[in-house]
C-alpha cells in the first residue's frame, strides 16, 4: 500500500514539474465606441454581437453595459481609448474586439486586439481660428475651417462685420475659408454649418489687441490718412531710438539732423518699415535717392544730368581735422551723384593740379574717386587763380546742361582777386564758395559766389562740411516733377485689387529699382514700388497726397493696407499652423524677442529657424508669451471629425498587437483561456504525503505480528 502512496507521490510532482494546462472557453471584452462620430455605425452593428461578451461603451468616459444593444448618449463628445484599454485589461479578457470608425491617433494596445471597423457619420464640424493678434483697423482674416470624415454636402453661413456670406459646398476632408473685415472694435462671428446630417456652429469674438505706430515726418495729408484708419501717429521730431513699426518721411535728407540717413537704413534693415513721399521736400527732391541708394525702391526717371567740379584749398593750414572733414565733404558729393552726372576735383595750395577730370559718376568711378580722395595731403600756399581756370577750362567740354563749380578755403588767398571775379561772372557757370572757420576771406568768397551766379557756405566748423557739401550737391544734382492728369494702372497685387485709383495731379518721374515691386504706373512711369531690404519693407510713392487723391474716399483704406503691409516686418505677428502628426507645427513670423508657447500646462520653447522664424510642436492650444505679449493661441488640433483613414489606423493597431481585423458578421475565434493545473496537482500530492504519513504511523515495527517458534 506504502509502495503504491509513494508511487503515486512521485507521478504527480512530476506531471507538476512539466505545468500542464487545461483548455477553458476565455473571456471575450467588446470595446464600443460610443463617440459621435461613430455611435450611429456602432449601433447599427450591434444586434449582430454575440451575446455572451463583456461590453464595455466609451467615448470621454467609459461604462459597462449589459447587453451589446445598450445605448448611452451621456459619455461625452471625445474619444479616451487609452481609458477603455485600462478598463478592458482589469477584466482579464483572452482577447479585445474594438468596435470604432478609427477616428483617433493610433494607440499600442496592452493585450491581442481585433477591431471591427464601422463607417463614420457623416458630418461637418465647423470652428473659426481668429488672427492672434489684430490691430486696430486693420482687414483681418478669421479661419473658417470644415472638417468631414466623408465627404458631404454642407450649406455654410458666416455672419459677421464682413457681412453675410453663404455657400454651398461639398467638404471632402478638411476645408478652410477666410472671412475677412476692417476691425475697428469688438466683433464677433458667427458660422453654422447645415446638411442633411444636421446643425454645427461655431463663434468667435475679438478685438483689436493694438494700435500700429508711425512717426510721420514731414507729410500732414498722409498722417491725417493714417489717422483715420487707427493708427498712433507721431508727426515727429525725429529721434533716436526710432519707436515706430513705421516712419514716412515727406522731409528733405538736410531737414532731418545727422546721422538720420545711417539710422533709417538700420531701422529698416532690422524689420522697421519705411515710406518715402513727393512732398515739395521729400523723395528725389529732398536727395533721399542719394542718401538712400541701395534702399530706396524708385529713382529719377529722364533727369539730366549735371556737372560740378570742387575746387578744395590743400594748403598747409587745412592740415589735420579741417582736411579730414573737407575730404569726408567730398566723399558725400560723390557718393550723392548718380550715374548720369559728372564730378571732378582740382586740388590747390603753391600750385594746382587736377585730381581727377569730371567724369560719370558710375560705380567704378566712385570707387576710383573715393580712393584718390583719400590720398590727399595737405601743404604749402593759398593760390587760386589757376586752380578755379582749370576748373572752367575742364567744364568746357562736359555733355551736361548745368554746371557749376564749388570753391572751398579757410583762409585768404594770396593771387589778385580782380581776374578770379571776372572769370567767374563771364564764364557762364554756376559758382558757389565755402567759407571754412574765422580766417576764410569770407567777403571775397560771397562775391564770388554773387558774380557766378551759385550760393555762398560758411562753415563755423569743420564738422559742418559734409553737410554743406550734401546741400550743394543736391542743389546741383537736382530733378524736377510734372503737373497735369496721370491715369494709373494697377498691377496684380492683393494691395491693390479692386481699388479705382482716380488720376494724380502731380507725378515725379520714376523708373523702378530691379529689386522692387511696382504696384501702381502711368504709362511707363512707376509710381508707387515696394521692397524688402534686410528683415524690413520698404515703399516710395511718387506723388504728394496734399495734392494728388484729395477727393478720393478709397485714399484713407488704402494707405492703411500700404502701411500695415510695411511695418508687418517689424510688428510681424504672424502665426501660421500646420498639422503634423498628431499634433501641429506652430511657426511665428517677425520681430520676437524670446518667444514661449505655454501648451498643457508645459512651456514649449520656440526654436530659431530663420531670420524673424520660430518653430514649435505641440498637441494643445495655450498662450504664446514674448516679452508684456500675451497671446492666446487657437489652433487647428486633430478633433472628433478630423479626417483619417480609420481603417487603415484599426488595421496597423490590430496587426500590431497580434490581431486581426474583422469585417461585419465576422466573428473573432473564440478564445482559450489555459487552467493552469499545477496549483491542483501540488495539493493532490500534498495528500498522497499526508496519507502515507499516517499509514506509516499505524504500521510501525512494535506492532507487527512475531515469526512462530519465537
Amino acid at each position: 500500500m506504502l509502495w503504491v502512496l509513494r508511487g503515486g507521490l512521485l507521478l504527480l510532482l512530476l506531471l507538476a514539474f512539466l505545468d500542464p494546462r487545461w483548455p477553458l472557453r476565455g473571456r471575450v471584452v467588446y470595446l464600443l465606441d460610443f463617440s459621435p462620430s461613430a455611435r450611429e455605425g456602432v449601433f447599427a452593428l450591434a444586434g449582430s454581437l454575440p451575446r455572451d461578451g463583456v461590453y464595455l461603451a466609451f467615448a470621454e468616459r467609459v461604462v459597462r453595459l449589459p447587453t451589446p444593444t445598450a445605448r448611452r448618449l451621456d459619455l461625452g463628445e471625445g474619444t479616451d481609448l487609452r481609458a477603455a484599454f485600462r478598463e478592458a485589461e482589469r477584466l482579464r479578457p483572452a482577447r479585445v474586439v474594438l468596435v470604432s470608425d478609427g477616428l483617433f491617433p493610433p494607440l499600442a494596445p496592452p493585450f491581442p486586439l481585433d477591431v471591427l471597423p464601422v463607417s463614420p457619420k457623416p458630418h461637418v464640424a465647423v470652428r473659426l481660428v481668429p488672427p492672434p493678434y489684430p490691430l486696430y483697423g486693420e482687414t483681418v482674416g478669421v479661419g473658417v475651417v470644415l472638417e468631414a470624415p466623408v465627404p458631404t454636402e454642407a450649406r455654410l453661413r458666416v455672419e459677421g462685420p464682413g457681412g453675410l456670406l453663404v455657400r454651398s459646398l461639398r467638404v471632402a476632408g478638411r476645408r478652410v475659408l477666410t472671412y475677412t473685415f476692417p476691425l475697428t472694435g469688438e466683433a464677433r462671428v458667427l458660422a453654422v454649418a447645415e446638411g442633411v446630417w444636421g446643425r454645427s456652429q461655431a463663434e468667435a469674438r475679438l478685438a483689436p489687441a493694438d494700435r500700429g505706430k508711425a512717426l510721420v515726418l514731414g507729410d500732414p495729408a498722409l498722417a491725417r490718412y493714417l489717422e483715420a484708419q487707427g493708427f498712433a501717429v507721431e508727426e515727429g521730431p525725429f529721434r533716436l531710438p526710432l519707436e515706430a513699426d513705421l516712419v514716412a518721411v515727406g522731409l528733405g535728407v538736410l531737414d532731418l539732423p545727422e546721422g538720420a540717413p545711417e539710422a533709417l537704413r538700420d531701422f529698416l534693415r532690422q524689420g522697421g518699415g519705411l515710406l518715402f513721399t513727393a512732398t515739395p521736400r521729400g523723395l528725389f527732391l529732398g536727395g533721399w535717392d542719394r542718401a538712400l541708394p541701395e534702399d530706396l525702391p524708385l529713382k529719377p526717371l529722364g533727369r539730366k544730368g549735371a556737372a560740378l567740379v570742387l575746387v578744395l584749398d590743400v594748403s598747409g593750414s587745412m592740415e589735420g581735422e579741417k582736411l579730414s572733414l573737407a575730404v569726408a565733404g567730398a566723399l558725400e558729393l560723390v557718393r550723392s551723384a548718380a550715374p548720369e552726372d559728372y564730378l571732378g576735383v582740382v586740388l590747390f595750395s603753391s600750385g594746382h593740379r587736377v585730381l581727377f577730370p569730371p567724369r560719370p559718376m558710375t560705380a567704378q568711378a566712385k570707387k576710383e574717386a573715393e580712393s584718390l580722395l583719400l590720398s590727399v595731403r595737405a601743404g604749402g600756399g593759398t593760390v587760386l587763380g589757376g586752380a578755379f581756370r582749370e576748373a572752367v577750362r575742364l567744364l568746357q567740354g562736359v555733355p551736361a546742361e548745368r554746371k557749376g563749380v564749388l570753391v572751398l578755403t579757410d583762409g585768404l588767398i594770396s593771387d589778385p582777386q580782380g581776374p578770379i571775379l571776372d572769370l567767374a561772372g563771364a564764364s557762364g557757370l554756376e559758382v558757389s564758395a565755402l567759407a571754412l572757420g574765422e580766417d576764410a576771406d569770407a567777403a571775397f568768397l560771397e562775391a564770388l559766389a554773387r558774380r557766378g551766379g551759385g550760393r555762398f557756405y560758411r562753415a563755423a566748423s569743420p564738422r559742418e562740411l559734409p553737410r554743406l557739401f550734401l546741400k550743394e550737391g543736391q542743389e546741383v544734382f537736382q530733378g524736377g516733377s510734372l503737373e497735369g492728369r496721370f491715369p494709373l494702372q494697377a498691377a496684380p497685387h492683393p494691395l491693390v485689387q479692386g481699388q479705382a485709383f482716380p488720376p494724380l495731379a502731380l507725378l515725379l518721374p520714376a523708373r523702378a529699382e530691379p529689386w522692387a515691386e511696382v504696384l501702381l504706373k502711368s504709362g511707363e512711369r512707376a509710381v508707387l514700388a515696394l521692397g524688402e531690404r534686410g528683415e524690413g519693407r520698404v515703399a516710395a510713392l511718387a506723388t504728394d497726397l496734399s495734392r494728388s487723391w484729395r477727393e478720393w474716399e478709397g485714399a484713407a483704406a488704402f494707405l492703411g493696407g500700404l502701411a500695415r503691409y510695411l511695418m508687418g516686418g517689424r510688428r510681424a505677428l504672424a502665426l501660421q499652423a500646420y498639422p503634423e502628426g498628431e499634433g501641429v507645427r506652430v511657426v511665428a513670423l517677425g520681430g520676437w524677442e524670446s518667444p514661449l508657447l505655454l501648451a498643457g500646462g508645459e512651456e514649449v520653447p520656440l526654436v530659431p529657424a530663420g531670420p524673424g522664424r520660430y518653430e514649435a510642436w505641440t498637441r494643445a492650444e495655450g498662450v504664446l508669451l514674448d516679452g508684456k505679449r500675451r497671446l492666446p493661441l487657437s489652433l487647428p488640433l486633430p478633433g472628433e471629425w478630423t479626417p483619417r483613414d480609420g481603417e487603415a489606423v484599426l488595421r496597423a493597431m490590430a496587426e500590431g498587437s497580434g490581431g486581426r481585423l474583422l469585417r461585419p458578421g465576422e466573428s473573432p475565434p473564440p478564445p482559450v483561456a489555459a487552467l493552469p493545473l499545477r496549483p491542483y496537482l501540488l495539493a493532490l500530492a500534498l495528500l498522497l504525503f499526508l496519507l502515507e504519513r499516517v499509514l506509516e504511523a499505524r504500521v510501525s515495527p512494535g506492532t507487527l505480528p512475531r515469526p512462530l517458534g519465537k
